[in-house]
């Protein structure tokens, strides 16, 4: 469970990096009416927050450290991606699959028998 929390992270900020490149001639939409260059960083500063903490949850096997500075950065992912980053379609992927991120890793860290394997 852990590697696949990790992977849909990953693959959630490629997909973040791939429209953030491929955004100059969209408009975007974001929830507080940002300007779009600065909703642009925002979704730039996502992927990287989301792909730091796919990297961090497939390290912490035994690292509770580690899982939960990924589970913090995925908060943080949340709060972000909801209010700043541009959607360009109406929908919030990223922010989407940083809670369920989340959901999957607070299961990690609350799973007590994880240490005794």
């Amino acid at each position: 469970m852990r590697i696949f929390t990790g992977i849909l992270s990953i693959q959630a900020s490629i997909v973040g990096f791939l429209s953030w490149f491929d955004s100059n001639h969209l408009t975007s939409v974001n929830l507080i009416s940002m300007p779009e260059n600065l909703s642009r960083l925002a979704g730039l500063i996502l992927s990287i927050v989301m792909l730091i903490a796919g990297v961090l949850i497939i390290l912490a096997k035994e690292n509770d450290f580690l899982l939960f500075l990924a589970l913090i950065l995925w908060v943080f992912g949340i709060i972000l991606g909801l209010l700043f980053s541009p959607s360009f379609s109406g929908l919030y992927f990223r922010p989407i699959c940083c809670f369920i991120c989340l959901l999957s890793g607070v299961y990690i860290f609350t799973d007590y028998n994880r240490n005794n394997r």
